[in-house]
């Protein structure tokens, strides 16, 4: 825990400077100090520009050292050659941590190592922490800081993601996709050519903050591999932890190198360790997305029997072939559930093609759609361990509530595939936002939930 003490500070500073704040809001500068107005930072801000004696209404020093009282976080960005003598005045004043946004550091080669070792020396005379450079540093809206996508705006709505990425592309997109289907986030960091903090120390960190229940990685490369195995084995006991290592093929590893400096290791081997630690993997950013909203759920499956309740033949198929080909079992319903089912739909629904699982409702015509789905899933979930629905109902508040209150009197997962997923996205985020994971398609659920199925395994 030495490495990280005081962290709670870097995503709650009671106050913060941008260094090389603008009046113009193309310029990274001026995006970040909008994003913070506009974000509601809590803290107290400073701008230093010396160009500058006012921007956006605030006063402007020249330089850090002007500004009266202490600095927890400075925001640096300047040109990557000013930046060894913009940390040695943080160093002289104080500061605690610097996110350094400017590039042109190791990620270039020779001369811009050299740059980022002058860099570091003077962080350390101050004892500065440092996220970059070559990044786009942090998103905790509890405190109003985003600086990642700081030309959008969130609702003030907090969740139990926390998600560390190499790429700045990767970073932003995680959250904007994610936050569209429903993912929120206790506290992002975009973390760049990691010359300081790295992966490590915010999973070690993540391990222990009581707000983030899920942590996410995109890696390109990691600074001391044995000490990240170890701690995610340490972690993945209580949280799980969803990794997608990227830089797997040469180009893939010539690309990882000029964008952040990082070298790739043998991925066979990452992979395995990945797994044994604990760890859950995903391959590209759909997947990583897909696999977060799936562990939001507060229950894991038990066990590998899948409950498929439809009301779209060709969603059965698809679903039952993915779960075969992911080691899921579609079992066959006892007589007696079946016989439940048919007495429950009786009168309600036309004559129905089989409840022995798939279960098909073909076409539900009643008022009251959301209650035939949760009435089924009901009966089914006594004999199943997680319950998949495609389901043609309105995905609102009454159906979101209904859902949750049966997923915590059975203890287990319900994933809902809406039948018409582009104009359901509202409702899509509204289920996941409350622990109910929804997809688009079949297959997309199906593999996350035979990742959860695995996770349990794991922890039994």
């Amino acid at each position: 825990m030495k490495r990280i003490q005081g962290l709670d500070r870097l995503f709650s500073p009671s106050s913060l400077a941008i260094i090389g704040a603008s009046k113009n809001e193309q310029k990274g500068g001026g995006l970040l100090l909008k994003g913070l107005i506009t974000g509601g930072f809590k803290g107290k801000l400073y701008l230093v520009n010396p160009k500058e004696s006012e921007i956006m209404g605030l006063r402007s020093y020249p330089s850090i050292l002007d500004i009266p009282g202490e600095i927890d976080l400075a925001i640096v960005a300047v040109p990557a050659r000013i930046v060894p003598q913009v940390m040695a005045e943080c160093s002289q004043k104080g500061v605690k941590f610097a996110v350094v946004h400017s590039a042109g550091f190791s990620e270039l080669g020779t001369e811009g190592k050299e740059l980022e070792e002058e860099m570091l020396r003077f962080a350390r005379q101050g004892g500065i922490r440092i996220i970059g450079p070559n990044c786009m540093g942090l998103y905790c809206l509890k405190s109003g800081i985003n600086t990642i996508a700081p030309q959008f705006t969130f609702e003030k709505e907090t969740g139990p993601v926390g998600f560390v990425g190499q790429s700045g592309w990767v970073t932003e997109n995680f959250i904007l996709m994610g936050y569209e289907r429903g993912l929120r986030f206790s506290k992002v960091v975009s973390i760049g050519n990691q010359s300081d903090l790295t992966i490590e120390d915010f999973l070690e960190y993540f391990a222990s903050d009581a707000e983030t229940k899920v942590i996410a990685f995109y890696i390109e490369g990691i600074k001391r591999g044995r000490e990240f195995l170890q701690l995610a084995k340490q972690t993945s006991i209580k949280k799980p932890i969803i990794v997608w290592k990227a830089g797997r093929t040469e180009a893939g590893v010539r690309a990882a190198a000029s964008h952040t400096g990082s070298l790739a290791g043998n991925n066979v081997i990452f992979d395995a360790a990945l797994k044994q630690s604990g760890m859950v993997t995903a391959r590209n950013l759909d997947e990583l997305i897909d696999l977060a909203v799936g562990f939001t759920c507060p229950v894991l499956p038990t066990g590998n029997k899948v409950g498929l309740l439809v009301e779209a033949g060709g969603g059965a198929v698809a679903g039952a072939d993915t779960a075969e080909a992911l080691g899921l079992e579609i079992p066959i319903l006892p007589a007696e559930t079946q016989q439940e089912l048919v007495d429950k739909l009786k009168g309600i629904i036309p004559p129905f093609s089989s409840p022995r699982n798939p279960v098909d409702i073909v076409w539900a015509t009643a008022d009251n759609r959301a209650d035939i789905y949760l009435g089924c899933a009901r009966i089914m979930l006594k004999d199943i361990d997680a319950a998949v629905v495609i389901a043609y109902a309105d995905l609102d508040s009454y159906f979101t509530t209904e859902l949750v209150g049966l997923r915590d009197k059975m203890g287990k997962p319900i994933f809902i595939i809406p039948g018409h997923p582009v104009a359901q996205k509202t409702g899509m985020s509204l289920l996941a936002r409350n622990g109910i994971p929804t997809f688009t398609i079949p297959e997309r659920a199906l593999k996350v939930l035979s990742a959860m199925v695995r996770y349990s395994n794991y922890l039994h």
